[in-house]
């Protein structure tokens, strides 16, 4: 049975845990004593994107993330973030074979 999840509890969760990222990610650059320009050298970003990240003024794309998290030697979790996909079985199931990729959409002419 799903949860009843209202749009803004979703959106004031997401706030949270960007935010709870980007302490984060600035505790570790700080207890390394990197400046902020320091981190975006090592990472191969602008100065002034990683301070936007940092802040939580901008979007980054996942690429720099993983730069970023690279850089403090976590790049290797990134993959621990979204668990793979377990295998219900159902007795309908037993008998299909798995799919191996999405079905092609149909045309209308």
């Amino acid at each position: 049975m799903k949860k009843d999840v209202s749009p803004d509890s979703v959106a004031t969760g997401d706030r949270s845990t960007v935010r709870q990222l980007l302490a984060r990610v600035r505790a570790h650059r700080l207890q390394r004593n990197w400046s902020q320009t320091e981190m975006a050298r090592r990472a191969g970003i602008s100065r002034p994107s990683y301070q936007n990240f940092e802040g939580g003024f901008a979007n980054i794309t996942l690429a720099n993330l993983v730069r970023i998290l690279g850089v403090l030697g976590f790049s290797s979790r990134v993959g621990d973030l979204v668990p793979e996909v377990e295998d219900e079985r159902t007795l309908q199931s037993a008998y299909r074979p798995s799919r191996q990729r999405a079905r092609k959409r149909r045309t209308e002419k």
